[in-house]
């Protein structure tokens, strides 16, 4: 996603000892703007509050700044619930849930693009295929398209049950029916005509769902046992791997070869070709419910903790190693939910 430029050097004269010539060529990584080579972190707010934010912090850790959406449109209000983020080329999207609109931005830059409200009603996340960007909506519990580029509506795809999450695998959309820890489907949606094709009952407890290599891998955790199932994108069909050791399984995210999650206040981590669930912490925290781990994500080999510090005072991020040290800690928004590599 970056501008590469190659630069092609003729070494000569200035070394004297080389009896003829070579090509030196040095590919450079220019950054497209403040924020880019890094990684987003979205901080919901209060809600009823417009004081949603986004934090960046740069890949190596050494640069951070909080509100860049503000200070970058000063004039603007990124509004109430900051939900979700997707990415397409140059811009990025935020989906702001109580306010009802999608918010567009460079993803590089974060100057304001364009504000998307038509059709929107209690929206919560998105995805962008072939320039058209779908947004699920909880209370009409539909998707919402809109053309990527101009923000124009398109089209309403009514699903009438819970719609959360939604990835997009083999040119297909993968609805996840389940929130808050609640739920056992996963709506497969044609965009070609915008129907429903399929709908998959798994586990009780979906609660994460992302596309890796063109499979779509689904987390589900309850009270009895932990379950994760991989989808042929294909045929739509799926196998599963369980563990009635490691109950209530939640915050999956896939980095490299390695698929994290969390249970309660540990985080585990086990190959994509696992045959079982790991059930030994690769670390473990001090875990207070609806702060601990209230955003989780693994970019690059490092785990992004997020707690919302009770939606009392200012959230506080926590950037692990694959091994649990801590590398580095800050304050953020109130309510950090979500990290997103911006590179």
């Amino acid at each position: 996603m970056k501008l590469k430029n190659l630069y092609l050097g003729i070494i000569a004269t200035a070394f004297l000892f080389t009896s003829c010539s070579s090509d030196d060529n040095t590919e450079n990584d220019i950054p497209l703007g403040a924020y880019d080579n890094g990684v987003l972190i979205l901080n919901e707010g209060n809600f009823g509050t417009p004081n949603a934010s986004v934090s960046y912090i740069s890949n190596d850790l050494e640069t951070f700044q909080n509100n860049i959406f503000t200070v970058v449109n000063p004039a603007k209000v990124l509004g109430d619930v900051a939900q979700s983020l997707s990415f397409s080329d140059d811009k990025a999207y935020i989906v702001v849930n109580n306010s009802n609109e999608v918010e567009v931005v460079n993803r590089y830059t974060f100057a304001s693009l364009g504000t998307i409200t038509e059709k929107l009603e209690n929206p919560r996340y998105s995805v962008v295929l072939n320039n058209k960007l779908y947004v699920t909506n909880a209370i009409s519990e539909a998707v919402t398209v809109y053309d990527a580029t101009t923000y124009a509506y398109i089209a309403s795809i009514p699903v009438n049950k819970t719609i959360e999450k939604i990835v997009v695998a083999n040119n297909k959309l993968y609805v996840m029916n389940a929130a808050y820890g609640y739920g056992n489907e996963v709506t497969v949606i044609n965009p070609s005509n915008n129907t429903i094709s399929k709908t998959l009952i798994l586990e009780d407890g979906v609660n994460s769902i992302e596309e890796k290599d063109g499979s779509v891998y689904v987390l589900c955790g309850n009270d009895t046992q932990s379950k994760l199932y991989k989808i042929n994108t294909t045929t739509d069909n799926s196998t599963s791997l369980e563990s009635t050791t490691l109950k209530g399984a939640s915050n999956m995210d896939i980095d490299g070869s390695k698929i994290y999650y969390t249970q309660e206040g540990d985080v585990y981590a086990m190959d994509l070709n696992a045959a079982s669930f790991s059930t030994t912490p690769i670390f473990s925290t001090t875990y207070v419910q609806y702060s601990t781990f209230y955003g989780f994500g693994v970019i690059d080999g490092k785990i992004y903790s997020g707690n919302a510090n009770g939606f009392t005072k200012d959230g506080i991020v926590t950037v692990y190693s694959s091994t649990g040290t801590v590398l580095k800690t800050v304050n953020v928004g109130i309510g950090p939910n979500g990290f997103y590599s911006n590179n």
